[in-house]
């Protein structure tokens, strides 16, 4: 009998999340890169975002750091997952690409602390992801300090 270990959970991270986790030292949101078994995903206009919005060298440090864990996905066209994924439409157009990022690359989990643009899906599945903010990810997790 075999006993292979389950595939690892793929979690797409919205730029909220490395911004976060890399703007100060001992970030909560960072506890996200000590689970184990997770695959952590984004994508390369995700990267583009964080990069802008990191004015430190300190902070670059630890995004560098940080980034080793992460597999930065090519530009998906999101017109091209419209159809599909009819809640597409109902995102501002530069944050279309997050979403359909996800879905295209089969993420279990878009992790976004974006409550403008996206809580309206927190704790809901779409195509298959599941759109969750990193606070309830590290409660699910038990990943947070009591």
């Amino acid at each position: 009998m075999s006993s292979e270990p389950p595939h690892p959970l793929r979690f797409f991270l919205d730029a909220n999340v490395p911004i976060s986790a890399a703007w100060k030292a001992n970030a909560e949101v960072a506890l996200i890169w000590r689970l184990q078994n997770v695959q952590l995903l984004t994508s390369i206009l995700v990267m583009a975002e964080v990069q802008r919005n990191l004015p430190h060298f300190h902070q670059i440090e630890r995004l560098r750091i940080m980034l080793t864990a992460v597999e930065i996905l090519p530009v998906i066209e999101w017109s091209a997952h419209a159809e599909s994924i009819p809640e597409l439409l109902q995102l501002p157009q530069k944050d279309r690409h997050v979403l359909a990022s996800a879905c295209h690359h089969r993420a279990d989990y878009l992790i976004t602390g974006d409550k403008k643009r996206f809580s309206q899906w927190f704790g809901q599945t779409i195509q298959g992801v599941r759109i969750e903010p990193p606070t309830h990810l590290l409660d699910t997790f038990q990943l947070r300090h009591p």
